[in-house]
């Protein structure tokens, strides 16, 4: 059960895991009032005004007078910078992802946590479902305010919602070991990715026209939704990781 329903806001399931960290300015207000970016009503607040470089404006639930934040917001939105990372975030900490073929990561905000590249599929496979989560896989796109748009998965749900930066993506949890197979062994071919988005098959003088019949029942459930060049880019390991790792190679050498 969820005591707290503020931590589906993600904003301040950033700021529970990192203990309400104290904000200078913070002021205590002698009635509530509503944060004008997450919508939540709050006892306290940290001046705050749009500035000319803020682009995000649509961002805020009221858009017009903004003078206060609430500090979970305020925090948020003070530290793109440090988010800027693949991370995991619950209410036990903001897990900084460092994958095991990576250099060591330095980080000011959170805990780095090793995992290997299979980490995201197990996780998604498994995922939580008595604490909030936010899963985030930053593109290489400038510094946004990505945690801000981002989608806290609670419970069981039919979806689960991983975030590339700005862009959340909604997986369907049904049949995904199954594609995840799948797209392990269109990964590891020599001439299948092509027909991930093909409809037209293969001639069967292709030398992987067997495999292709053997996958293309589960491919055709996933062909032209969103999330499939996500899932096959961003969660499945590279190529190259999954042969090395299976030939026991140290991928540090």
């Amino acid at each position: 059960m969820l005591n707290d329903t503020r931590l589906l806001t993600p904003s301040h399931l950033l700021y529970r895991a990192l203990q309400y960290p104290a904000i200078n300015g913070q002021e205590k207000f002698s009635e509530p009032i509503l944060c004008p970016l997450c919508g939540i009503e709050t006892w306290e607040g940290v001046k705050w005004k749009v500035t000319p470089r803020f682009s995000d404006l649509d961002l805020f639930a009221e858009k017009e007078n903004i003078k206060f934040l609430c500090p979970a917001c305020y925090f948020t939105l003070n530290h793109i910078l440090d988010l800027h990372k693949p991370y995991l975030l619950n209410p036990e900490g903001l897990h900084i992802l460092q994958f095991d073929d990576q250099t060591e990561k330095k980080v000011k905000l959170g805990k780095v946590k090793k995992v290997s590249r299979y980490y995201l599929m197990d996780f998604l496979l498994n995922s939580p479902t008595h604490e909030p989560w936010v899963l985030m896989l930053q593109s290489k796109m400038n510094p946004q305010h990505s945690l801000i748009r981002a989608k806290v998965n609670f419970g069981y749900s039919d979806t689960l919602w991983v975030s590339d930066g700005t862009t959340p993506h909604a997986i369907p949890r049904e049949g995904l070991e199954s594609l995840f197979d799948c797209l392990i062994k269109v990964k590891k071919s020599t001439g299948l990715y092509p027909y991930l988005y093909l409809d037209e098959p293969p001639r069967k003088e292709h030398k992987e026209y067997e495999l292709w019949l053997e996958l293309e029942p589960i491919l055709s459930k996933h062909r032209h939704a969103h999330y499939l060049s996500f899932v096959y880019e961003r969660i499945i390991p590279p190529e190259k990781y999954m042969v090395e790792k299976e030939k026991g190679v140290d991928l540090h050498d």
